[in-house]
């Protein structure tokens, strides 16, 4: 008989966190149409001006809803973290295989980078809505933000060369993840494709969720549920 483990129950939290954030920002704007992606991966002053303002006036329910937003992200990076940790411990007490060690290291770093990341978002609403100039910290969030988002394609290339092992649905979710890193490359080179490239990262964390569940049907030597 199969129980809901630990990593199973992070992943319900991850789920509900999500909602959450969609959540704070409709309450706040009525719309669900959240611009925080395009925040993180800001170039200039004027991209976070055309995102706040409107007509020399600040767009006040976007900013406090993309605030409320970046609150529950707090909680929100500490879950998807720790899923990430507790799925690599996992894959190495079953595959005994050391590359995935490198999963729990990227999982701190995706960690420690997105709360770098969180403090320049709320610096820079802050000097935005005090009208003081605020360039160098687009510097500063470009890095973090960066980072963050390399360190998770670099976990979901690691699920991949999990998932190829098995059958069509596991070669599938190979694929997929492995596009992340990939779109990464093409939006460093040209300057472009950040909503697509975030949008993969996200797809992609999506199916470590879904296999969590089902990979008890696709393969047998790997189950996150617990024994009965």
């Amino acid at each position: 008989m199969k129980k809901i483990s630990a990593i199973q129950y992070t992943a319900l939290i991850i789920t509900i966190l999500t909602l959450s954030m969609s959540y704070v920002y409709f309450y706040n704007t009525g719309n669900y149409d959240s611009p925080v992606i395009k925040f993180e991966f800001s170039k200039s002053t004027q991209d976070v001006n055309n995102l706040f303002m409107e007509n020399n006036e600040f767009k006040k329910d976007v900013i406090k809803g993309v605030h409320d937003q970046n609150m529950v992200d707090y909680a929100y990076m500490i879950a998807y973290s720790s899923f990430i940790m507790l799925v690599f411990i996992k894959l190495i007490k079953t595959e005994r295989k050391n590359i995935y060690y490198l999963g729990i290291l990227l999982s701190v770093s995706a960690l420690i980078f997105d709360v770098a990341e969180n403090i320049q978002l709320f610096r820079i609403q802050e000097l935005l809505v005090s009208r003081i100039d605020f360039s160098k910290y687009i510097s500063y969030l470009r890095i973090f933000t960066w980072i963050k988002w390399l360190s998770l394609s670099l976990v979901l290339l690691l699920m991949s060369y999990h998932y190829y092992k098995y059958k069509f649905i596991g070669k599938l979710f190979a694929i997929i993840s492995a596009l992340p890193i990939v779109l990464a490359l093409i939006t460093l080179l040209l300057n472009n494709y950040e909503l697509y490239f975030s949008s993969s990262v996200m797809l992609g964390f999506v199916l470590i969720i879904i296999w969590t569940f089902i990979s008890v049907s696709v393969s047998t030597s790997v189950s996150f549920y617990n024994k009965a």
